[in-house]
């Protein structure tokens, strides 16, 4: 059996045309969007309760589906991932009500749209690294068409060949990598990896399978040097779905890529850790240091999230307990963050229909709550307190300096003054006095446009002023991932 959040998810995913085919007949184009909501909040409900009884001290047993040869596990660390899918796709779901009213085939964008976070939820419940994978296909090709769905215009067409392509390969070289440990280890359900290649001894052929799931992984991931494709995927998108792929799916990949090491890999920890806080290094300061040169508005966030990627990179290379709820937590607050700070970018662009900076000077003036709800997002990207990044980037500093690995927390510290810079710059934009009669005309977004932005906005400042319960919940992941469960 699948499991229930799972279930609902993908029962939804195939009867959604059937609402949007209704919808339309009753020339209620919402019905749509509303339908897809209402099986975001049962499967959010199911989480709930999985949740409670996981709390309870009833762990959830390995489950088969005989049908489809599917292995699934339900753990913290999957509940934890799959609540972030389910928030963030909640609020892109309700926001793109008013933002894809103007939009042709809204009733394959809403069934992608839940395709993708069935996906999504699938790979966090995978048991083995088979269903791990189909459901990283399902996740792939629905935000292949997402960032594509504008076909009428050139860059999202573009955009979305470009991250076809390159996420193509990565898959192919993503199941090299599964051959290999197959082959090495007969098995490649997690706790049959954890067992049979986790305590045995490197050889090179673990190395090359490591460094193929790393490669195939660190592109959807946008690990430098291989991400290349997410400027411009991020930016072409309809903002929704930007606020997805930046606020989850790169996350995603990261999960992927802990999962796995932490599973299959576990020996060549120590040999691994230069490799992977070098990368996380490169990642952080290529993301931010770009991040200052753009103009335009979706590409700059696009960037920082490549940095923010880093930062997550950083706590799994540490590979310590803290370093990992560091990591955990950190995934958590990025969603939020960047989910938050897409949206509002999405907001300013609809009603001033130019994503340049230079062209957006005063629209916060005219623009009062999305440029509030904006602030708060990019503040808490900076890590200010007492908003929800301060918590994760400092437990990731202190994971680093506890491990004897001051160098990392310094790259930290450093690429958090950088990603400032250009954060107080957007913000210095929004509240300058305004300039062109454009902006002056400007009103506020539509109402279905600031709710689930202002409510992401609270649940921001609610983990920010109140971390423990996130921190704690990350502890319990972070602690199930080292036990190789």
């Amino acid at each position: 059996m699948f499991p229930l959040p799972l279930e609902i998810l993908l029962l939804f995913t195939v009867t959604t045309p059937a609402a949007g085919w209704a919808g339309e007949k009753l020339h209620r184009r919402s019905i749509c969007a509303l339908y897809a909501a209402s099986g975001l909040t049962a499967s959010g409900i199911a989480l709930s309760q999985m949740f409670t009884q996981l709390s309870s001290g009833q762990p959830f047993p390995a489950s088969n589906d005989t049908l489809f040869s599917a292995v699934f596990k339900v753990d913290t660390l999957g509940i934890f991932m799959a609540t972030i899918f389910t928030v963030v796709g909640l609020a892109a779901t309700i926001y793109s009500i008013k933002y894809m009213e103007k939009d042709s085939g809204t009733i394959i964008y809403y069934t992608l749209l839940m395709a993708m976070i069935s996906g999504l939820t699938g790979i966090v419940f995978a048991g083995d690294l088979f269903t791990l994978y189909v459901f990283w296909e399902l996740m792939s090709i629905a935000s292949y068409v997402l960032v594509a769905f504008r076909k009428e215009e050139w860059e999202p067409v573009e955009a979305g060949f470009k991250y076809l392509m390159m996420s193509a390969a990565a898959s192919a070289t993503i199941l090299f990598g599964l051959s290999l440990l197959y082959g090495m280890a007969g098995t490649l359900n997690f706790e049959g990896l954890a067992a049979t290649l986790g305590s045995s001894p490197p050889n090179c052929w673990m190395y090359v399978a490591a460094l193929f799931i790393l490669v195939g992984f660190g592109v959807k991931t946008a690990v430098f040097p291989l991400h290349t494709w997410l400027p411009d995927a991020h930016s072409a998108a309809p903002t929704p779905v930007s606020a997805l792929l930046s606020g989850v799916v790169i996350e995603t990949g990261v999960y992927a890529l802990t999962r796995t090491f932490f599973t299959a890999f576990a020996s060549t920890e120590t040999r691994l850790f230069i490799l992977l806080a070098s990368l996380s290094v490169l990642t952080m300061f290529v993301g931010n240091v770009t991040a200052l040169l753009q103009n335009d508005l979706k590409r700059l966030l696009a960037y920082s999230s490549i940095g923010q990627v880093g930062y997550v990179l950083a706590g799994v290379a540490i590979g310590t307990e803290l370093g990992l709820t560091g990591a955990v937590a950190h995934i958590f607050n990025h969603a939020l963050m960047k989910g938050t700070a897409f949206l509002c970018a999405g907001a300013v662009v609809y009603k001033l229909g130019s994503r340049r900076l230079d062209e957006m000077s005063g629209v916060g003036r005219r623009m009062p709550v999305t440029a509030a709800v904006f602030a708060i997002s990019l503040f808490a990207l900076i890590g200010m307190p007492p908003l929800n990044g301060f918590a994760s980037e400092l437990t990731l500093v202190t994971a680093a300096v506890q491990a004897d690995a001051s160098w990392l927390g310094v790259a930290l510290i450093l690429n958090s003054v950088i990603s400032a810079a250009f954060y107080l710059r957007v913000l210095r934009t929004l509240l300058q006095p305004v300039s062109s009669e454009k902006v002056e005309k400007t009103k506020e977004a539509p109402f279905l446009m600031l709710l689930p932005m202002c409510a992401l906005a609270v649940l921001i400042l609610i983990f920010g002023i109140w971390p423990d319960q996130l921190l704690r919940f990350a502890q319990q992941a972070a602690s199930n991932l080292l036990g190789g469960r």
